[in-house]
């Protein structure tokens, strides 16, 4: 279901101002998170954020390559396969190994 919220650009385009009429409490929250959820998206843009990730297995032992300077990984015996996955990382994205 849509939220009856009006979004809108005011300060000519440096802030997002939210909107809702007569709202009850329930409107109100979801209000609320609308907003934190808009300044979570901001923060998320102007800071750098690191995902780190770890590469585990149960049976089959992977294998992996960091190759291209960081901006590929390739997997070698993922579930016991023979053949070799190439995973091509995005733009702006670097793997290392720690």
């Amino acid at each position: 279901k849509h939220l009856p919220i009006e979004l809108y650009l005011a300060n000519s385009g440096h802030e997002v101002r939210a909107k809702m009429y007569f709202a009850k409490s329930k409107q109100l929250s979801m209000l609320r998170s609308v907003c934190s959820h808009i300044n979570n998206l901001f923060d998320g843009v102007q800071k750098k954020y690191e995902y780190k990730m770890r590469l585990v297995y149960a049976h089959f032992p992977i294998n992996a390559t960091i190759t291209n300077g960081g901006g590929t990984v390739e997997l070698r015996n993922f579930l016991g396969e023979k053949r070799v996955r190439i995973v091509n990382m995005l733009p702006g994205v670097k793997v290392e190994k720690s």
